[in-house]
């Protein structure tokens, strides 16, 4: 897992670095330009004239030192805006010796070069602003960042993008649009949400030299992926039986709405659970045999189906609640008698319908949430767009007031419980289709039911949802793909993601 700061979480490390093990900034800032010189000699090695935009503040210091490692190799050019009487003694150092190398320098705004520079350039990289800014570039900035934009050479920004804020991710006018972004000693969160993935590109690290403790002392949330899976996962034992795998009971669907609980029953066992019941009021002819269906003989679930749902509940290790259960007046109330009756004694997994009789003011032990980012702004009362740059922060406070882990289905992908926070950011626009949210409801109970930890069942669920997704996404294209075909590819999602751990 990698870790992922905010601007302040990534001064404060620097600062650590500093005073707690003697790193002086300046050769934080050499080894930011080393590793940074390395990764763009990787990726364009044929790439000659390399133009570097520079700031008076850190990241333009940290173009100046880059340009300094580049010159063995290339013809690095410096275009310098900004106020150089402000400069930091690091930015000046090592301005001041791009200088006396003869490295060739020119003022944006007051030298015909620089214009040059950018139009004659096969690598431009954005050294300007960096995290410490915020709010839209001025000018004389602005028409630096939008010349470069217009430029057809291939563009890198050091730590992010000029013009995105560091945190939010929101993307202001202009913003550097970079085909990889190189960014200092960790993830940041602006990297990931909002407009930012419009704007970063392919995401790479330059290693500082900060020890990894004093960085992750600091980290709010964790980048995971398939190679996170080998930290938790247990091959089933030879001699176990469908007892050992627990047992999943989905409470979804209704007569308007039967697919939604197929899809998410059948999920549960493509991911493994020992068995699996389904209550509702309508049997979907897409429901696998391998599911025990129960048929509550109403169009909906309500308040008279308590006792019979009761008895199924008693006996099951994880309850999926909402999908496709619609939102019928008797229904909620049917939901909201199940939350007060087995709250905080079942472990349960809610899902879309369900959602609607979460109080978010009372405490959710033992519960996981899986709401997107709509039913998150209905969940807490507020306006969808309201959300838009600080949703991430909003589950985590309400993970830590419920006592619940929630799965944020958003971009990224955000599973928090309020000590441990994780984000998933394998974009698949194929998933962005009805019923894919139920099937990952369905396979985070199964893997609850098999054992794994509440937080660890969220997240390596996401994961397996997300691998799943891409395969689907290849075998039936972007367009086509549908609810079904990801669990079909549930099996071949598992393989791929365990040969990867050997």
């Amino acid at each position: 897992m990698q870790p992922i700061l905010t601007a302040e979480q990534m001064r404060a490390a620097d600062r650590a670095a500093m005073e707690r093990y003697g790193l002086p900034s300046l050769v934080l800032m050499e080894n930011a330009a080393r590793s940074a010189a390395a990764i763009i000699r990787q990726r364009y090695p044929d790439a000659y004239h390399i133009t570097i935009l520079c700031g008076s503040g850190n990241n333009g210091g940290d173009g100046f030192a880059l340009a300094r490692h580049l010159m063995s190799e290339c013809r690095p050019q410096l275009v310098v805006c900004g106020n150089r009487q402000r400069m930091s003694s690091e930015t000046a150092t090592n301005a001041l010796v791009c200088q006396l190398l003869g490295i060739p320098m020119a003022e944006w705004g007051h030298d015909a070069d620089a214009e040059q520079y950018l139009h004659h350039a096969d690598v431009i990289v954005d050294a300007l602003l960096g995290v410490g800014a915020s709010g839209a570039p001025r000018e004389p900035m602005a028409s630096l960042i939008r010349m470069a934009n217009e430029s057809s050479a291939a563009k890198i920004a050091l730590d992010l993008p000029s013009g995105l804020d560091a945190d939010t991710g929101q993307a202001f006018d202009p913003c550097f649009r970079a085909d990889c972004t190189i960014t200092m000693g960790a993830l940041k969160t602006g990297l990931f949400l909002a407009d930012a993935p419009e704007v970063v590109g392919d995401i790479e690290v330059a290693q500082l030299g900060i020890p990894s403790t004093v960085v992750a002392s600091q980290t709010m949330a964790w980048l995971i992926g398939d190679d996170d899976f080998h930290r938790v996962y247990r091959p089933r034992k030879k001699r176990s039986t469908k007892f050992d795998y627990g047992r999943v009971l989905v409470v979804a669907g209704s007569e308007a709405m039967p697919g939604a609980a197929a899809l998410c029953a059948n999920a549960a066992v493509a991911a493994g659970a020992g068995l699996v019941e389904l209550f509702t009021p309508c049997v979907h002819s897409a429901l696998f045999p391998e599911v025990m269906p129960h048929r509550y003989h109403r169009p909906t679930l309500d308040r008279d189906a308590l006792p019979q749902i009761a008895e199924r509940l008693l006996r099951a290790s994880v309850v999926v609640l909402g999908p496709g259960l619609g939102a019928a007046p008797e229904t909620t109330a049917l939901i909201d008698e199940l939350l007060r009756e087995f709250v905080g004694s079942r472990a349960m997994v809610l899902d879309a319908d369900a959602l609607r009789a979460v109080d978010p003011t009372t405490p959710l032990p033992g519960v996981t949430l899986t709401p997107h980012r709509g039913e998150f702004a209905r969940l807490l009362g507020l306006p969808s767009d309201q959300l838009a740059h600080s949703a991430w922060k909003q589950a985590i406070a309400l993970s830590q007031r419920a006592g619940a882990t929630i799965v944020l289905k958003d971009f990224p992908v955000q599973i928090s419980d309020g000590r441990q926070t994780y984000w998933m950011t394998q974009y698949n626009p194929a998933l962005a289709s009805g019923g894919t949210g139920d099937v990952l409801s369905g396979i985070i109970a199964a893997l609850w039911a098999q054992g794994y930890p509440q937080l660890d069942a969220a997240w390596m669920g996401v994961v397996l949802h997300s691998t799943a997704g891409a395969i689907a996404a290849a075998r039936h294209g972007e367009l086509s793909t549908r609810a079904s075909h990801v669990i079909d590819a549930l099996g071949v999602a598992t393989g791929r993601i365990l040969s990867n751990m050997q």
